[in-house]
């Protein structure tokens, strides 16, 4: 048992679980609070309330609880990182360590905003991709907490880019900065599903706005392949992506594939379709986003 234990200790040690650990603790006190402000502005602004006591809500609510802290990031990727990263310092690029750190921080958001804006739009595209992303749509009364519906495949598919590429290959940050990160992601996210009528003003063709990604969500034709931007909806003005302005959709989720609301629906239904469009052909595939050849 005592040999047990400190092999434990040592792999603990290798893959620097307990500064992980922490960093989850630590970061679990940010979003909740903010979370807790934007409903109440969801209330004043007449927003459903009914909408949090369904049963897609309380899925969402799982989903947050997995993901919003970091612990998928943490287990599923971070800690293999640290287990491997003197096998891997030749692949770090990090070419803004010698900026200055707001010329840095400017550099990441905006290329790195570009590049999940063409990353959205590729899912949206590309059946096996957009098997999997179907889920994060497949909520019908959007939440603040429909930002973490997502399939696992899709978590770690975004989380390789983010945090691996982006943030450690590209930037340079340490495993230990990436919790933060995420929850500062997701926060942003949570605030673009919320059921706010929010344009933010002069500000609504540069950043998202809660209004501007409900278009992204709605399961009306007219709104189909549109508002990819995470951050930035500059990006959607410019490539011809951004729905005009016109009152909000009455209707969202959906259409083209049967997926059960529960949570062993979600895992499974993207798996189901996979197999469906090889066997059947792409008779059989829901119509997506049709600019850019998957």
């Amino acid at each position: 048992m005592a040999e047990l234990l400190e092999r434990l200790t040592d792999i603990a040690t290798l893959v620097r679980l307990g500064e992980m650990v922490m960093s989850v603790l630590q970061s679990l006190l940010i979003p909740f609070g903010f979370l807790l402000a934007v409903y109440l502005f969801e209330l004043r602004g007449g927003a459903d309330p009914n909408r949090y006591r369904t049963r897609n809500f309380l899925h969402d609510v799982i989903y947050l609880f997995v993901y919003v802290g970091g612990f998928y990031d943490v287990f599923a990727l971070a800690i293999v990182l640290n287990a491997i990263e003197s096998h891997l310092e030749f692949l770090q690029i990090a070419p803004t360590r010698s900026l200055p750190w707001p010329v840095g921080l400017a550099i990441f958001w905006v290329g790195g905003d570009f590049v999940v804006y063409w990353w959205h739009r590729l899912q949206h595209s590309n059946r096996f991709l957009w098997a999997f992303h179907s889920v994060h749509h497949s909520q019908e009364h959007i939440t603040l907490f429909t930002a973490s519906r997502r399939h696992p495949v899709e978590q770690l598919s975004m989380d390789l880019l983010l945090f691996f590429f982006i943030f450690h290959l590209v930037l340079g940050v340490p495993t230990r900065g990436w919790v933060p990160l995420a929850v500062l992601v997701r926060t942003v996210s949570s605030l673009q599903h919320a059921q706010l009528d929010w344009r933010f003003g002069p500000l609504h063709k540069v950043l998202v706005s809660p209004r501007f990604h409900a278009f992204h969500h709605s399961a009306q034709p007219e709104h189909a392949n549109a508002n990819y931007g995470f951050l930035f909806s500059t990006w959607d003005y410019i490539f011809g992506t951004a729905v005009p302005e016109q009152p909000l959709p009455v209707r969202y989720g959906l259409d083209g594939i049967e997926m059960k609301e529960s949570l062993a629906g979600h895992l499974i239904t993207p798996f189901r379709l996979l197999w469906q469009w090889r066997h059947r052909g792409s008779a059989a595939t829901p119509e997506v986003n049709s600019d850019i050849s998957a």
